[in-house]
């Protein structure tokens, strides 16, 4: 097992990883271990064409993957050699800069207001993440069996508060309502907001930009509606829209922004 943006070894991890059968549901071997050269040997003899999942968590960083069991040939068979397979495996990056700008450079910070009757009923609105963590870390994509999710990295934004729903936005991948919440957002790039460096050159700078506009020219005065950006990994929005608003029982909020819309 080796870290895709750094090549070293995921080394001397112990009791991280658990060993799932076909379904993902059930565990085949617990607690497996890495060396210190990342390699790790499973407990039982698997045959070859074996679907089997393997599931790694250490804090927050967490990965699935669909495993299938290679064919040994029948040198290696009889000696009871290993098969190997090469994992490819991430430590997660640092969110802490966020950034909400509009189209005239204007920035506007948590807990801010943004006024239509000041700045506009048509705000084009840029929201910016960056991993200011270690060169070489940040995000991978992988699918859960277990809850038949995808672990996505999910930027969303929820709408809520009077006339909530005579906002209309634009720009935005997937959009659905439950209750009296409006949820629009997009699937982010897990490399882009990765730090990948080779050598002394970047291949990726782990940025990311999501850009949308507000059509709020039907919204009524005096009112107020809560915008509320968030950006979580382990996430998926397909769940999320038939789990009540949850992306997901193991996501975790990378950033998060509110900002106030009144029209005064």
């Amino acid at each position: 097992m080796v870290y895709k943006y750094g090549g070293s070894p995921i080394a001397s991890k112990t009791d991280k990883f658990n060993l799932y059968d076909s379904s993902g549901q059930n565990i085949v071997d617990a607690n497996l271990d890495t060396d210190a050269n990342g390699l790790m040997t499973t407990g039982s003899d698997y045959a070859s064409g074996d679907v089997l999942y393997l599931r790694y968590e250490d804090s927050n960083d967490k990965q699935w993957w669909k495993i299938s069991v290679p064919q040994m040939n029948k040198a290696d068979a009889e000696s009871a050699t290993y098969n190997l397979i090469r994992l490819e495996g991430f430590t997660i990056g640092t969110y802490t800069t966020d950034a909400l700008k509009i189209a005239d450079g204007t920035t506007y910070a948590d807990a801010s207001t943004y006024n239509i009757t000041l700045s506009g009923t048509t705000p084009h609105f840029t929201y910016s993440l960056s991993n200011t963590g270690n060169d070489n870390t940040g995000l991978m994509t992988s699918y859960d069996p277990e809850y038949s999710q995808n672990w996505n990295i999910e930027c969303y934004i929820a709408f809520s508060g009077t006339d909530y729903e005579k906002l209309i936005i634009y720009d935005l991948s997937y959009d659905f309502t439950l209750g009296t919440t409006h949820y629009v957002g997009e699937s982010l790039d897990a490399y882009k907001l990765s730090k990948h460096k080779v050598g002394s050159t970047y291949k990726s700078l782990g940025t990311q930009d999501v850009s949308f506009w507000i059509d709020a020219t039907g919204y009524t005065a005096s009112t107020s509606v809560t915008m509320q950006i968030t950006v979580k990994a382990y996430a998926d929005h397909v769940y999320a829209e038939n789990h009540g608003g949850s992306f997901g029982p193991e996501a975790i909020e990378l950033a998060e922004q509110t900002v106030t819309i009144v029209d005064t």
